[in-house]
């Protein structure tokens, strides 16, 4: 019923245009290159700038990074990503999206549609994958319904990539419900950051208590910066991200740590190697951009260019980034998913090639 992007002809059409732009950007910058070293040549070696004045260092342009696959294209749109590893088989983790034409979308790896659950439209997305259900482990996700100001529960079958709807108590935070993220999993607990349409977030707690109903309770709330509309969470601290307000780093009882006015639409997190960044994007621009993770200082840009047979992300939307092992060479150590608003399809980076990224321009 869906076709292999390799046998999908349009896409191929698309992709040769998509590699000719990159092809001519790339050109430019080698262009720009080679002017620079012989402007550097010509002034000789032992050449400085004069007395009182400061020499001026060109910017460099975004990092180059290669991506590695692309998903099969489904209808619906782009909405928020996540990841659904399988310990026992790493090979045979899930992907998830929430397409914007509403439900849950779950890929393999192989980047081919397993289901569609049919639902409302989701916000945001947490996955807690070890969860203990009735004794049973069975993932759960959670998303939030900005449209109807709910949050909603789902379990997950794996053995046919099943999505169940969940019975939640109800989740009622004073401000409504604007997005959602996971802030840490216990044992036989969830806690979830809740955005609220202002700005305002509160962390509830989900629990199977043996009623009929998941229990819930809130927790804590706390002032954001400026109205969030996603969010991820690292090592306790909480980033928010705002079309208007830019990026926020929260520690868990709601202070302020760091902000940035880049106004992102999306943000996920990562650990490179002991160097720990925030990926985002402005769902527009053609380059995911980087912040130090603690000071939210801003990094280079990632430019996601064409891999060996996979045209580059034309507009980096929705993206989420993992170091869970998904197996095979390319994902043992882990993955980064983004959607391709531009080609209307999922694209993953294996994160040995972003560590490579952030490495280089460190």
């Amino acid at each position: 019923m869906f076709q292999s992007r390799r046998f999908d002809p349009v896409f191929q059409r698309s992709a040769l245009s998509r590699t000719n732009l990159r092809g001519s950007r790339s050109l430019a910058r080698a262009f720009a290159l080679g002017a620079s070293l012989l402007a550097l040549a010509a002034c000789g070696p032992n050449a400085e700038a004069p007395e009182g004045e400061t020499a001026e260092i060109e910017e460099t342009g975004p990092v180059e990074v290669l991506v590695t696959a692309a998903f099969t294209a489904v209808e619906g749109g782009g909405g928020p990503v996540g990841f659904l590893p399988d310990p026992n088989a790493p090979s045979l983790g899930f992907v998830l999206s929430a397409p914007g034409a509403g439900g849950i979308d779950i890929f393999d790896l192989d980047g081919l549609l397993k289901t569609r659950h049919a639902g409302e439209r989701l916000t945001g997305l947490a996955v807690a994958p070890a969860f203990e259900l009735r004794g049973e482990a069975l993932p759960l996700i959670f998303g939030s319904v900005s449209d109807a100001n709910a949050v909603r529960g789902y379990a997950v079958v794996r053995d046919g990539a099943q999505v169940l709807d969940l019975p939640l108590g109800a989740i009622e935070p004073v401000d409504g419900v604007a997005g959602l993220c996971l802030m840490r999993e216990g044992v036989g607990f969830v806690e979830l950051v809740i955005l609220g349409t202002g700005a305002h977030a509160e962390i509830w707690r989900v629990r199977d208590a043996g009623s009929d109903q998941l229990s819930v309770e809130r927790v804590r709330d706390f002032p954001l910066p400026a109205p969030a509309r996603q969010c991820a969470t690292l090592d306790g601290d909480i980033y928010t991200a705002s079309p208007v307000g830019g990026i926020a780093r929260l520690s868990g009882d709601g202070t302020i740590l760091a902000e940035d006015p880049f106004r992102a639409a999306n943000l996920t997190l990562g650990d490179f190697n002991g160097t720990q960044r925030v990926l985002a994007t402005s769902g527009s621009g053609e380059t995911v951009e980087s912040f130090d993770a603690e000071t939210l200082v801003r990094g280079a840009s990632l430019d996601i260019v064409d891999g060996l047979s996979t045209p580059g992300i034309q507009t980096p939307a929705a993206l989420a980034v993992t170091d869970a092992d998904f197996g095979y060479t390319a994902y043992a150590n882990g993955l980064m998913v983004v959607f391709d608003e531009g080609a209307g399809r999922l694209k993953v980076v294996s994160r040995d090639a972003l560590i490579r990224a952030v490495v280089a321009q460190d």
